[in-house]
């Protein structure tokens, strides 16, 4: 072969790696982002409820986005750990544990989180007081909302096992739906999760209100994402609620809208992600 031949064979293999390299990066570019959701209601539910969320991020983005749950809280945290979701929606104290992992906390949702105890309209109990002897639904325990709910009851003199029993459901719509049909007295929720829960349901039930206020849900980017890329989810976040959909989901989940991440929201919450992390091991 002379060295013209030669030469030319060599830029054409140049020629073909530089564009294997850029057709991966291309690839890479436009893979659906997978958004994953802390499984707080049947995949239904979340599904629905975030679709607007996922059309506007696709149409700002111009990616795909793939709307993912987990089967349990165990299995949600133990993804969100492992980096399984390029974007998360998920609750506050994993939000804070995912954020050692390679995540970056963008924003909590603007209401605050409210514990509160869901029973059916003609329910004899009225008082926080009247659950002594009673059975309690509660959402899996590693939801803050269980855990804070727990530390709340104590406070107020009613110890789990002793002056009433708990029943653990996986969703705050499976709890709610317990209370509805008789299988507990009282359940735990989170208001903006009655909130969303149908009004078939909602119709029948009552809210019992606590003084617990946290920091809401977050939702999150992975540190994997170009900066560029992750300013621009930013960005597209904000802008979710300037449109009617984004209106529309704000209204009916009672989320409110963003608000930034504080150092007041990680203090508050520091004591429910040492027992988290309790409850895992």
């Amino acid at each position: 072969m002379s060295n013209i031949s030669f030469l030319a064979h060599r830029a054409r293999l140049i020629l073909c790696s530089c564009l294997l390299i850029a057709l991966h990066a291309t690839a890479a570019e436009t893979a659906p982002l997978k958004l994953g959701i802390m499984p707080f209601n049947s995949t239904l539910a979340l599904i629905r409820t975030h679709q607007p969320l996922a059309a506007h991020l696709e149409q700002a983005l111009g990616r795909k986005i793939q709307l993912l749950t987990s089967a349990d809280y165990f299995t949600h945290i133990n993804q969100l750990l492992a980096g399984d979701f390029d974007l998360a929606i998920t609750g506050p104290h994993f939000a804070i544990m995912a954020a050692e992992k390679g995540y970056r906390p963008l924003f909590r949702y603007a209401a605050d989180l409210r514990p509160s105890f869901v029973v059916p309209t003609d329910s004899p109990i009225k008082v926080i007081g009247d659950l002594r002897g009673k059975r309690l639904g509660m959402p899996h325990r590693l939801a803050v909302i269980s855990s804070s709910s727990i530390k709340w009851l104590d406070d107020q003199g009613l110890r789990l096992g002793l002056d009433y029993q708990s029943i653990e459901y996986a969703s705050h719509g499976a709890a709610i739906a317990a209370a509805v049909a008789g299988e507990v007295d009282i359940t735990l929720s989170a208001a903006s999760a009655w909130q969303q829960a149908p009004e078939s349901t909602r119709v029948k039930t009552r809210l019992l209100a606590t003084d617990i206020r946290l920091p809401h849900v977050m939702t999150l980017a992975h540190s994997r994402l170009p900066k560029a890329e992750i300013e621009r989810v930013r960005q597209a976040l904000l802008s979710f609620g300037n449109t009617t959909s984004g209106q529309t989901f704000f209204r009916e989940t009672g989320y409110q809208g963003y608000a930034e991440v504080t150092p007041a929201d990680l203090e508050k919450l520091r004591p429910f992600i040492n027992l988290t992390v309790k409850m895992m091991r």
